[in-house]
């Protein structure tokens, strides 16, 4: 159940995404009752979710501590040392708490260097009851600020897991931008690059958020690509800068984006205006990490890379769509948009949730309901994929 904790819509979409999983440990109830609804600013979620993770992995409970470390790293920028430590000491008691599964670590070559990456292999027996057609491996692509680790987490959410699944941390991501590879568009490149590494000839690929459009990118390039679940839509990076504006102002701010001359004022504006909103302050800082470029103006220019128009009509796989009104970083009205530009494709399922019947499947990567979600998706990699306008 997706909880409005604060009076902020990015605080709390973080804030279930966290703590949804570990609602039922001890004190974290009165905690999401007394104390998350006083949290105002990032400095308090950083202190906040600090304090938890040290003491759940003192408990030894290293499932809660590894998603707490991840929400202390989450707003602190990329020059703070605790962000390296918090993301150290995720990634430690994400291994402690998932010993013993079939997962595990691998470092991917690309480009003189390298992308984290993980693969967790298919449960025998959900396997050998798979309908004929079920993909064998499926490849789950990351966002705007995940790690692999949360990734491969969510794949605990299908109900079943008759196909190997893996993940990773490409350019601009996670552990691989820490190393300081920068975003790039051509997403087919790391694709292939992982797909060589494992030995895949064919896969099902599954984007989360970001991963949304980057999957759509490379499915577009890369045949070995079976399937593609956008999960949700993303038909372009930039609307997540206007989405939060009231709608008639955002034909005016794209305008400016698109074309983001003269570059001082554009850094100018959008720096004072990031000291007003913790949202836009964060996104600029996150997206000057992905891209290693400093000034607001030089990352709306790279940005503008990013979008499923310069490759409408080229994916050509069955496609499975999630969408929500509830989306606080892409606007629901892109859905024609997404449909225009997968025209061509095998067959095309949408499933759009509106947050006046369904508010929990409604928001970001259906972040209320994640169960359900991934049993949409399961059923649909097991499944006949009919054309559908649905």
């Amino acid at each position: 159940m997706f909880t409005e904790y604060t009076g902020n819509r990015q605080f709390n979409l973080q804030l279930n995404r966290t703590f949804v999983p570990i609602l039922d440990r001890p004190g974290i109830d009165k905690i999401a009752a007394t104390t998350l609804p006083r949290l105002r600013t990032t400095t308090q979620i950083t202190t906040l979710a600090q304090h938890l993770a040290e003491r759940f992995e003192k408990q030894g409970d290293a499932d809660a501590a590894w998603r707490l470390y991840e929400l202390a790293a989450f707003y602190l920028g990329a020059d703070d040392p605790r962000k390296h430590r918090f993301i150290d000491a995720m990634s430690r008691t994400f291994d402690e708490a998932h010993r013993g599964l079939a997962l595990t670590r691998h470092s991917v070559p690309y480009r003189g260097g390298e992308l984290t990456a993980m693969r967790w292999e298919a449960d025998p027996a959900d396997q050998a009851q798979a309908p004929s057609g079920t993909p064998t491996t499926l490849v789950m692509m990351n966002g705007f600020d995940g790690y692999a680790e949360e990734i491969i987490d969510f794949a605990s959410h299908f109900p079943a897991r008759p196909f190997d699944i893996i993940t990773f941390d490409g350019p601009g991501q996670g552990h691989t931008a820490a190393a300081g590879m920068p975003l790039e568009p051509e997403w087919e490149h790391p694709t292939e690059a992982v797909l060589d590494y494992f030995g895949v000839t064919s896969a099902a690929a599954l984007g989360v958020s970001f991963g949304g459009y980057l999957v759509t990118r490379a499915a577009a390039h890369c045949p070995r690509i079976t399937h593609v679940i956008a999960f949700d839509m993303m038909y372009r990076l930039l609307d997540g800068l206007t989405v939060p504006l009231p709608r008639p102002l955002r034909p005016i701010a794209n305008a400016l984006i698109e074309n983001p001359r003269p570059a001082r004022l554009i850094d100018a504006a959008l720096g004072m205006a990031s000291r007003l909103s913790a949202d836009l302050s964060w996104k600029l800082q996150q997206a000057r990490h992905l891209t290693g470029l400093r000034r607001p103006s030089q990352v709306l220019r790279a940005f503008g890379d990013y979008t499923m128009e310069a490759f409408e009509g080229r994916i050509t796989q069955p496609c499975l769509v999630l969408a929500g009104d509830a989306d606080q970083y892409v606007p629901f009205e892109r859905l024609g948009d997404v449909r225009c530009a997968l025209r061509n494709a095998k067959s095309l399922e949408v499933r759009a949730f509106h947050d006046a019947q369904d508010p929990d499947m409604a928001q970001h990567c259906q972040i209320g309901d994640l169960d359900r979600a991934f049993a949409i998706m399961g059923d649909w990699l097991s499944g006949p994929q009919p054309r559908s306008g649905a």
